[in-house]
């Protein structure tokens, strides 16, 4: 077995990436994990947490294994075949479909997503000697570039979703998301509208990408409505928890279908049930761990017949927090990381 000291997770920047796929997973596996920036020579450590001492790039060669998260260019491109000449097995992690925010119009970074830049992540791809993918669509799309190539699930700290929710009057509505869904959000929430036109206990909060509430506002007032901003992920499951509701629509695009299911996996976390489009979210159980809708009429029925009954929410909600205890925190999804380490350290001692 892989010994997990020797194995180091090195996250871009300290965001929300940073530490679902590295820190998350790594602590789960007793790893070494960092979030830094910059280029190799000159890095930038952030946060982190370490059992040996990591000051510079060059300490990284002394692990057995080393995760890059969308390392690029060409600086990184010779630092990985460095630590390839030492001895060190190099993977690629990435959790989104690069090419898919590239084609999404109104994502806020899709412009950063041009030619060059997605020719040098192709490049480091193929440099690696395997890529961690979070979903089976990602490793589709990427499997040309590398045959090592393997699907680790995001997994979730419970710790942070132990939060206190009580029971109200009035049922809110929520959507928690960054840039680039409007497509998909837009048609739902016409049909939230006709929800909420039609039950005045009810109410629409969002977290994140912001715009989104003001229709409802001058149509409803603002006391019906909630908007939160962009803000620290340590911020989200409190904000979420005011949730009675939570929506998670999609669309049959790269961008889209590149997406993990956390959006679900987080609002089950804080027993909130979740009405989801099925091609996102295949591991809802429909009616009983959540709400499939494959269309915007459909959302609008699950929307109504959960804020209809408090009962059914609460069933609903539990299940859902049930199953991501069971399969989805990241002690539960750590084994799909062991099993590749041990499969790339395998083949390097064969050889």
């Amino acid at each position: 077995m892989t010994d997990p000291a020797n194995i180091l997770f090195v996250g871009m920047g300290s965001a929300a990436q940073c530490w679902y796929r590295c820190a998350l997973p790594a602590r789960a596996l007793g790893a070494d994990w960092v979030g830094g920036g910059g280029q190799p020579s000159q890095m930038r450590f952030y946060t982190g947490q370490s059992k040996r001492p990591l000051r510079t790039f060059a300490d990284f060669a002394s692990y057995e294994v080393v995760v890059l998260q969308l390392a690029h260019g060409r600086a990184w491109l010779s630092a990985i075949r460095e630590l390839q000449a030492c001895g060190v097995k190099v993977l690629f992690e990435i959790d989104d479909y690069a090419h898919g925010v590239a084609k999404a119009k109104n994502h806020a970074f899709a412009k950063r997503f041009d030619k060059a830049l997605l020719a040098d992540l192709e490049l480091t791809m193929r440099a690696c000697d395997g890529i961690i993918c979070s979903t089976r669509y990602i490793a589709s799309r990427y499997r040309g570039l590398n045959s090592a190539i393997w699907v680790c699930e995001n997994g979730l700290d419970l710790g942070r979703y132990a939060l206190t929710r009580r029971r109200r009057e009035t049922v809110t509505v929520g959507w928690a998301g960054g840039t680039g869904h409007r497509p998909a959000l837009a048609p739902w929430l016409r049909e939230l509208d006709a929800v909420m036109a039609e039950r005045p206990h009810t109410r629409f909060m969002t977290v994140g990408d912001h715009g989104y509430t003001k229709p409802f506002a001058e149509r409803f007032g603002a006391e019906r409505v909630v908007e939160i901003g962009w803000t620290a992920i340590e911020i989200y499951p409190a904000a979420m928890a005011n949730f009675d509701i939570a929506l998670a629509p999609a669309t049959n695009s790269g961008f889209f279908r590149g997406k993990s299911d956390l959006r679900w996996l987080e609002a089950a976390a804080l027993g909130i049930p979740v009405v989801a489009d099925p091609l996102l979210y295949p591991s809802i159980e429909h009616g009983v761990t959540g709400l499939h809708a494959a269309t915007p009429g459909e959302a609008r029925e699950a929307i109504a017949a959960l804020a209809d009954d408090a009962d059914l929410r609460e069933r609903i909600g539990a299940a859902a927090r049930e199953y991501v205890r069971e399969h989805r925190t990241s002690a539960a999804v750590a084994p799909q990381w062991a099993a590749v380490f041990e499969q790339v350290t395998a083949l390097a001692r064969a050889a």
